[in-house]
């Protein structure tokens, strides 16, 4: 029985490696601290019939449409991060960075809060940013 062991051993602990890259290759292209939805969440856009009607859906200023990029949906999708309402100006999000496992596109966020005696804005905002982002099977915001 003990001759056995290092051979169990050896087949449970050789296993795949996950191939992890990092991806610099997102850009966010625009943010705004009016007009985002109630809730956090976030919406990935994989085709450009969607992506016209999150444009129409911002209703922005008309010069404010050369700030949104024409985009190649077989290579890339555009994802909207909303951070939710929020009581006073001051807060934001934004992409801290992108990683790749496997097909799985890892977006890690990075949400920018007022710091106590801040002097802010008393209005309502909703922050959220777009971005342009790597294509992949699945998505996961960290």
């Amino acid at each position: 029985m003990i001759k056995f062991l290092p051979i169990i051993f050896l087949v449970f602990s050789c296993s795949t490696p996950k191939e992890v890259v990092e991806d610099n290759s997102f850009s966010v292209f625009y943010k705004n601290d009016y007009g985002g939805n109630e809730k956090p969440s976030h919406v990935l856009i994989q085709d450009n019939e969607s992506y016209i009607k999150l444009i129409e859906s911002l209703k922005i200023d008309e010069t404010e449409f050369s700030k949104f990029l024409t985009v190649d949906f077989k290579k890339k999708n555009v994802l909207v991060l909303y951070q939710g309402q929020k009581n006073t100006g001051g807060y934001a999000i934004d992409i801290e960075s992108i990683s790749k496992v496997n097909n799985t596109i890892h977006v890690k966020k990075k949400e920018i809060t007022p710091k106590k005696g801040d002097l802010v804005t008393t209005a309502l905002t909703s922050p959220f940013c777009i971005a342009l982002i790597p294509k992949g099977n699945t998505i996961i915001i960290e």
